[in-house]
């Protein structure tokens, strides 16, 4: 299962705390497991995707703050 591309205009700190998650930045796959950590600079072009067979929980931080107006997100 994975979400539309976007391209943020805010920075996204993501801590993965179980399982692990595909994130897809500018066209680069970059695994994260549970107990790591990524940030993706904003205007960053990023899918995030989880084709595993288990449930991932992870914690986002964006920077600033989260708005829908700014994840610019593709339609598929």
């Amino acid at each position: 299962m994975s979400e539309p591309h976007q391209t943020p205009e805010f920075d996204e700190i993501t801590i993965v705390t179980r399982g692990k998650k595909l994130i897809e930045i500018d066209g680069e796959e970059v695994e994260v497991s549970a107990g790591e950590t990524i940030l993706i600079k904003a205007g960053s072009r990023i899918r995030y995707a989880n084709p595993y067979d288990h449930e991932t929980e992870y914690w986002s931080v964006c920077i600033p703050a989260f708005d829908i107006s700014t994840v610019n997100r593709e339609e598929d």
